[in-house]
């Protein structure tokens, strides 16, 4: 099964580091013939957009870091697909932030991140994430992903003003 992965490269360190890491993964993409590859960049940052499985991606993360982990530090982040979703006051204010990560195809999980509520802290599936609040699985069809996700999480604070 595929997901969507970003890298971000964060460009911190010097131009030479980062085009071997750019040349290293691109070169990695090419040799396992993973198409759904897209590139973004940004001042200060370049990320990478891409589909594949979880353990190519899993080996691609170990060998970039393992590869370059002088130059990475703490500069690079591999992360799940994952979507934010904030709620705010009329005077600005984040009374509700949450992250919902893509888990599987279809299962996103929605973790709590800052707000009113006192959540409970329960572990979920994504590694580092501890205040789990629910899955919710999306119909493959699905056109619009955002819009479930932000009406899923708006029926979740719901629950809490019956």
């Amino acid at each position: 099964m595929e997901l969507n992965y970003h890298i971000y490269l964060l460009e911190r360190f010097s131009s030479v580091n980062i085009t071997r890491i750019q040349e290293f993964i691109e070169k990695f993409v090419d040799m396992n013939s993973i198409k759904d590859v897209s590139k973004q960049m940004t001042e200060g940052e370049i990320i990478y957009f891409i589909r594949l499985e979880t353990n190519m991606f899993e080996d691609l993360a170990s060998r970039v870091q393992n590869h370059f982990e002088y130059e990475l530090a703490e500069y690079t982040m591999f992360l799940h697909n994952h979507y934010h979703i904030e709620r705010w006051t009329d005077s600005m204010e984040i009374i509700h932030a949450a992250i919902a990560y893509q888990v599987s195809d279809t299962v996103w999980e929605f973790y709590y991140q800052d707000g009113i509520f006192d959540v409970e802290e329960k572990i979920g599936t994504v590694e580092d994430e501890v205040c789990f609040l629910y899955k919710l699985e999306l119909d493959s069809s699905q056109e619009n992903r955002e819009e479930a996700l932000e009406k899923s999480f708006d029926d979740w604070i719901s629950t809490f003003f019956k």
